[in-house]
């Protein structure tokens, strides 16, 4: 599945880690496993961020960073990449549902082994 993005999308940028903070950015360029994002500060090289864009997620790290009269481009290496947050729901829904219909017969079966036993 691809990722679309629109050029100067705005996105939600998140710098994860123990100082965690939220900085409204827009995506400059996403190419494969690279994107570069415009800010109005600068990000520390390696920090890890996640960015959001419309239904997908994508987590990676901070490669590079350069400021000019216009703020700052960073320049952020993918590492994963969630084309689609809805579909993720679905899929641990239905996982976590298939979960809680196993569990009850489970306990049934024990319910019934420990009336034999007695």
């Amino acid at each position: 599945m691809e990722i679309r993005y629109q050029p100067e999308q705005i996105i939600n940028l998140q710098i994860l880690g123990a100082a965690a903070q939220r900085l409204p950015a827009r995506l400059a360029s996403l190419t494969g496993r690279n994107a570069a994002l415009k800010l109005d500060k600068g990000i520390e090289y390696g920090a890890a961020v996640r960015i959001d864009l419309e239904d997908s997620m994508l987590l990676g790290e901070v490669c590079g960073c350069c400021g000019d009269l216009n703020g700052f481009t960073v320049q952020v290496h993918v590492r994963e990449a969630i084309p689609s947050m809805s579909d993720l729901a679905r899929l641990v829904s239905a996982v976590m549902n298939e979960g809680r219909s196993a569990a009850p017969a489970q306990d049934s079966r024990r319910s019934h082994a420990a009336v034999a036993a007695r």
